[in-house]
């Protein structure tokens, strides 16, 4: 990645009396690596790409939340250049001052000392995975809010955006009160069902592992365990699957 990321400013995005700036794009391969004077909260929303945070590439996928302090460079790549893999995201952006009151309103969430904490750390502890899409209706609110502009609407954002901060560090406790998350049911049980979901996309094993936030090692281990195939004969079955179903149900031969 480009090693001199460029700067954005606030003031060139929130609207007049607005503190909040919402928008939902299709990640390209045009937007340079950069940083900026807000912070920013990215959500997923359809597709899977990466997100780089400096040169480090995160895997991102759908529900994945990306908490960016001030200063932070970073950039979506979608997976491919492939008109059908699509990366869409939404990106909240807020100022300090903001999250500063938010946090006063709330004091029993610690989300001052929590970023504080991410802000002088590294930016990826803050990345969580909203496995069950629970965030989702809040980012597609705060969306049609800031689009729709009605009355009250300054208010909405700063509720909305309360929500999803509360969400977020609920999130983020989860993740952290579980010990050994890779040991879980639950984990390797969404990584099976994400894997037949998507069997027919170029699938690989230490990038689906990276998805589920396991090493490549670990996550082949729980996988056969769990299903009794190695992740690629788990995959080819699938494949043999879908084409079996095809061929059933399409007026399509072997020959043609």
């Amino acid at each position: 990645m480009r090693k001199t990321p460029y700067r954005m400013k606030g003031s060139d995005l929130f609207r007049e009396g607005l503190r909040v700036f919402v928008n939902r794009i299709e990640e390209k391969f045009d937007l340079g690596l950069h940083e900026h004077d807000f912070i920013e909260f990215n959500y997923v929303a359809e597709g899977t790409g990466y997100q780089y945070l400096g040169d480090r590439p995160l895997p991102a996928a759908r529900g994945d939340l990306f908490a960016l302090p001030v200063g932070i460079s970073h950039v979506f790549r979608p997976y491919s250049s492939e008109k059908n893999r699509r990366l869409v995201v939404y990106n909240v952006v807020f100022g300090k001052p903001l999250l500063e009151e938010i946090a006063a309103a709330a004091p029993e969430l610690g989300l001052g000392e929590l970023w504080d904490s991410l802000s002088a750390g590294r930016p990826e502890a803050g990345t969580v995975r909203d496995s069950r899409l629970a965030l989702e209706p809040l980012f597609e609110r705060i969306h049609e809010e800031h689009a729709a502009l009605r009355p009250g609407a300054s208010a909405m954002l700063v509720s909305l955006l309360t929500q999803i901060l509360v969400e977020w560090v609920r999130l983020l406790r989860a993740r952290d009160e579980r010990e050994e998350p890779p040991a879980g049911i639950e984990t390797i049980s969404e990584a099976v069902s994400f894997v037949r979901e998507r069997a027919l996309e170029p699938l690989t094993l230490r990038e689906t592992a990276e998805r589920f936030r396991l090493s490549e090692r670990h996550f082949h281990r729980l996988f056969k365990r769990h299903t009794g195939q190695t992740f690629h004969e788990f995959v080819q079955h699938r494949r043999v699957q879908a084409a079996c179903g095809l061929l059933r149900s399409t007026a399509h031969k072997l020959n043609a």
